[in-house]
């Protein structure tokens, strides 16, 4: 998969040779069934006319340009992840557009002729609640009107669950209520997060703590006590997270794994979250009088 990162002062000069290709058009924030549905549909059309499939995001999440007096977004997927989740899809131009001021207010016109035209673009994808353009002016009517026999437009209806349209929003509230076993119904797996681990203590024969910390954009549950999977170098141990604790500079996770004996001293790990068990906060425990013992790898 190419990747192409276009800032905000984009380079006509350096698309005037792009090969033609199909785009799919959102952030595509988790890349939920919905998002795959629209990257199914824009693969099979870029297979039948013989062209490049490709998609257009966007970073960072428009809500941190047009309102900077909230709250930083979290993502369910970060940028690197969500690249790695479009590769595995098929996915053959991938392009990144910085999200600025300056893009913010382009008409949608103009958005359609630099980045879409532009680009070499010959047919859009995008779901039926896409929004373009200033103020989101522009949408699926607009795209499809502009300039007739110029542009083929596809527009994916809604997908639902349980009468809900699945969504990165409904996903972001599963988690803040702790509802993580509803998740792959909308995400089509078990919400994922990468970590890295800081800490380890192996205890009771091949039981360990882990301490893991993880970017702060991260999208993070409500804080409790969650039934996880960790998979470390391939292999997937079942556990427990006693503890999330979120500060300025990242996020951090106190695990308990069974029948894990291997060393994962600063190993890139994933944790899969399968269920929600109980409580806030939980110190009873005893982890973090534990990871202070002698035995602890640092």
């Amino acid at each position: 998969m190419e990747t192409i990162t276009i800032n905000s002062s984009i380079d006509k000069s350096k698309f005037t040779e792009m090969e033609a290709c199909v785009l799919a058009l959102g952030f595509f924030d988790g890349v939920h069934i919905g998002h795959q549905k629209i990257l199914e549909t824009a693969k099979q059309i870029a297979r039948q006319k013989q062209c490049a499939f490709g998609v257009m995001t966007f970073y960072p999440h428009p809500k941190d340009i047009l309102f900077p007096h909230m709250e930083p977004m979290t993502y369910l997927t970060p940028l690197p992840l969500k690249e790695d989740r479009f590769e595995k899809l098929g996915v053959e131009k991938l392009f990144v557009v910085e999200f600025s001021p300056e893009f913010a207010r382009l008409s949608p016109n103009d958005f359609v002729e630099q980045y879409i035209i532009g680009l070499g673009c010959i047919h859009v994808v995008a779901g039926f609640d896409y929004h373009y353009g200033y103020k989101g002016l522009g949408n699926m009517k607009t795209l499809s009107e502009y300039n007739p026999g110029s542009l083929d437009v596809t527009t994916v209806p809604k997908i639902q669950h349980d009468d809900e349209k699945i969504s990165s929003t409904a996903i972001r509230k599963l988690l803040d209520e702790g509802h993580v076993q509803k998740i792959p119904m909308y995400l089509g797996d078990f919400y994922e997060i990468n970590g890295e681990v800081n800490q380890s203590s192996l205890f009771y024969k091949n039981h360990q703590f882990l301490k893991l910390i993880v970017e702060k954009r991260y999208r993070m549950p409500k804080p409790g006590i969650y039934h996880i999977q960790v998979e470390i170098d391939g292999n997937h141990y079942d556990g427990t997270c006693h503890q999330i604790s979120i500060n300025e500079q990242h996020s951090s996770l106190l695990t308990q794994l069974k029948d894990c004996s291997v060393y994962p001293y600063k190993k890139r790990i994933k944790v899969k979250w399968l269920d929600y068990k109980y409580g806030k906060q939980n110190e009873s425990y005893g982890m973090n009088e534990y990871m202070k013992k002698d035995e602890l790898v640092i």
